[in-house]
């Protein structure tokens, strides 16, 4: 975690705000005492009561977000608990479920998770995607007999390309998260809660930097282990395999057209090859059809979910300090 989590100037402008909200609650509970105004007496009263409770937020976000707090410490222990290793930015490196998902989506270098070494969704969609492209080239000289098989290629290549974007886009996300959550977006909903008519914002605020900053990327590392279960899309023996199919089947189609140009022999070994090749093309269909399933689950029905936990979590919270309306169709999470 930062050694300063509200930026700064967050905390000072924070502690700025709540002292003065207190002095103009004493002052109004005061005038209110002194005409007798009912109205004058809750107002004053309440605003007291929130600017302790804001006080009171601004120690414990500073407390908990602090580096070496409650916080960092309770991501530590849940994200290197299954000895997990893995390198990070520098802006990274406060929120280590941060970057554990960042290398888990497009990290350059294999992470080490669950006892095994692992590429990252936007590598290995990479190696998949230069293969099929590279199979796609060589097949083409069969376009006529084999137009089914390219068109198969073609929507596998499609799907992966959208595959390692969403990787790419989520990515993203978290490296905004990791640089904005607790130096913008927290110190601004403490800031907005200081004051009555921005209250409910300021705590929405609030809600979605513990949201974004421990629930979103926590979900991560729960998708990881669940994605760590299944070695054919987890590991590189997955990738080494469809490598090898796919050089197979290169390898069957030159040799198709080199005895196509041969006198000798030249229907036998065209009948053998092409049989050779149409077994190498089913078997890595088959296959391919059963990466890409997963990939589907672990770009984009994993992160959907994340996300609708990640909502729900933010709803509760924002409830809890008392901006659930401010939610109105969201309700629904």
């Amino acid at each position: 975690m930062n050694a300063a989590p509200f930026g700064a100037y967050g905390l000072s402008v924070s502690i700025l705000l709540v002292s003065i909200m207190l002095a103009i609650g004493g002052v109004v509970l005061g005038v209110g005492h002194a005409l007798s105004d009912k109205k004058l007496k809750e107002w004053g009263k309440n605003e007291i009561v929130q600017s302790l409770i804001n006080g009171a937020l601004v120690g414990g976000f500073l407390l908990l977000f602090v580096k070496g707090g409650i916080i960092g410490s309770f991501i530590n222990s849940l994200t290197f608990s299954n000895g997990a290793s893995f390198s990070c930015s520098s802006f990274l490196q406060y929120n280590s479920a941060i970057c554990f998902a960042y290398n888990y989506l497009v990290g350059p270098a294999q992470f080490y998770f669950m006892g095994a070494y692992h590429p990252s969704i936007l590598s290995t969609a990479s190696l998949v995607i230069a293969g099929l492209v590279s199979l796609y080239a060589v097949l083409g000289v069969f376009r006529l007999f084999l137009s089914p098989v390219l068109a198969q290629i073609q929507g596998a290549v499609q799907v992966m390309g959208t595959a390692a974007i969403s990787a790419t886009v989520q990515a993203a996300v978290l490296s905004f998260i990791a640089v904005s959550a607790l130096t913008i977006i927290l110190p601004s909903g403490l800031v907005l809660r200081t004051f009555y008519p921005t209250r409910k914002i300021g705590s929405f605020l609030i809600a979605l930097t513990i949201g974004m900053y421990i629930v979103l990327p926590l979900t991560y590392l729960m998708n990881a282990t669940i994605v760590g279960q299944y070695s054919i899309v987890s590991n590189q023996t997955g990738i080494e395999t469809l490598s090898l199919s796919l050089n197979g089947i290169k390898s069957s189609a030159l040799s198709y057209v080199n005895a196509g140009t041969n006198n000798t022999g030249i229907i036998a070994g065209l009948e053998n090859i092409g049989n050779s090749l149409a077994v190498q093309i089913s078997d890595l269909l088959s296959y391919l059809f059963n990466i890409i399933s997963f990939f589907i689950v672990y770009t984009f029905i994993l992160p959907a979910f994340s996300l609708m936990l990640t909502g729900i979590s933010v709803k509760e919270l924002s409830a809890l300090m008392g901006s659930d309306s401010f939610f109105g169709k969201f309700s629904l999470l």
